[in-house]
């Protein structure tokens, strides 16, 4: 099944890093918005969805799991302050 791409998207692939810690991709995320920022000019974003494959490890996949140990799938940002013109 091939994707819908939206031209003015912009992809950025973390596969070839292999498995690695949240914190080694959150390092990584904030790397690359940096240079788009500084070297694209892009400033604001819209409808962003990150989607992280859940292994442990070794890689193996792990089914996401609040402490109550209900599984999650989804969930909303953490993150309820932007400071973007939408909220002004």
């Amino acid at each position: 099944m091939k994707h819908k791409f939206n031209s003015n998207a912009l992809i950025i692939e973390y596969r070839n890093l292999g498995t690695i810690s949240m914190r080694e991709l959150a390092n990584a995320i904030v790397a690359d918005l940096v240079a788009i920022r500084e070297e694209f000019g892009i400033q604001y974003a819209k409808n962003v969805r990150l989607t992280v494959p859940a292994t442990n490890e070794y890689g193996e996949p792990i089914k996401p799991r609040r402490a109550s140990g209900a599984s999650v799938e989804k969930i909303d940002t953490f993150h309820y302050r932007p400071s973007v013109l939408d909220y002004e």
